[in-house]
């Protein structure tokens, strides 16, 4: 890998992954149409963070606006990583729709080179047992619907490969603030509901510098399309870093009915994907960037 394309280059985990591959001295081109005008406060800290390194440049646009053929010319690799952070329920269908124009866009450009995309556990909807790569879909979030659909297009490319990475929820400095996780950080409460977000991500979390060295390590297995559900490993990941924020344990209404174990012995195998950071020392580190965030600009953080 010596140049790559980011969609969503200054999102949560594009940011990070940006910055990852900077410091290993790669060249990173990353779009973003920073279309959130609440969240200027924050694209213009991870702004200046990131453009501070000459082997950065950055693209100002939706993707449905570029000329994503010619802003990718010379990379080897495309990370596509551009989703809607939530999808209105009134508007879903549009919504969806349109994403998936976008990624088709996206497949369209990375005709010789590796594509990663990310997917979500979500595809998978409520199970029983354990689930694999090869588990079926049965998506019923609309986040599971729209990753359910963009794999079968990227599926369909025969010819070129693809690595897709299916992720549970992804935790870390710069998480959005509906997640409950940083909600708490914000507001020193758990949101109304707080549990759906713990049965759609399986009960399972992940940090995102973990993330982004799985994405890394998936990206350099260049010989043959694969799919990789990545997951901590650990039981009840979620649930344990809910009480550690409050401080009190919690008795989740159908907890065991509800949970179902997602296997780790791909991502573990073939992507190194073991001795994970702990959902303590991620949280810990989540906690201070937020308060460190917020004492520089406050207003990074304003809802």
């Amino acid at each position: 890998m010596k140049k790559v394309f980011i969609t969503g280059g200054l999102g949560f985990i594009g940011y990070h992954l940006t910055d990852f591959l900077l410091n290993k001295g790669i060249e990173v081109v990353g779009i973003d149409g920073k279309v959130e005008e609440r969240r200027k406060p924050e694209y213009e800290m991870k702004e200046m963070m990131l453009l501070r390194n000459a082997n950065y440049k950055q693209i100002n646009s939706r993707i449905e606006e570029a000329s994503l053929d010619h802003l990718s010319k010379d990379c080897d690799t495309i990370f596509h990583l551009s989703s809607p952070k939530v999808i209105n329920m009134k508007q879903s269908s549009k919504m969806i729709e349109n994403s998936l124009d976008c990624t088709r866009k996206v497949v369209e450009a990375s005709k010789g080179k590796v594509l990663v995309h990310l997917s979500s556990t979500e595809v998978f909807g409520t199970r029983y047992g354990s689930i694999t790569e090869r588990t079926p879909h049965h998506p019923h979030s609309n986040v599971g619907k729209l990753k359910s659909a963009e794999e079968h297009i990227l599926l369909n490319r025969k010819s070129d490969i693809v690595k897709i990475l299916r992720l549970p929820l992804v935790y870390g400095p710069w998480q959005p603030s509906h997640h409950v996780f940083q909600h708490y950080f914000l507001h020193h409460k758990l949101p109304l509901k707080y549990e759906e977000e713990g049965v759609n991500a399986h009960f399972d979390a992940v940090y995102v510098k973990d993330v982004c060295e799985s994405i890394y390590q998936a990206a350099t297995r260049r010989e043959q399309s694969e799919t990789f559900n990545l997951t901590s490993g650990r039981e009840g990941e979620w649930q344990r870093g809910v009480e550690w924020c409050i401080g009190d344990s919690i008795d989740l209404h159908g907890e065991k009915k509800l949970r179902c174990g997602i296997s780790n012995k791909q991502c573990a195998s073939k992507l190194g994907f073991t001795n994970i950071t702990s959902i303590e020392e991620g949280l810990h580190q989540q906690r201070l960037h937020t308060e460190k965030m917020i004492a520089f600009d406050p207003s990074i953080y304003l809802t």
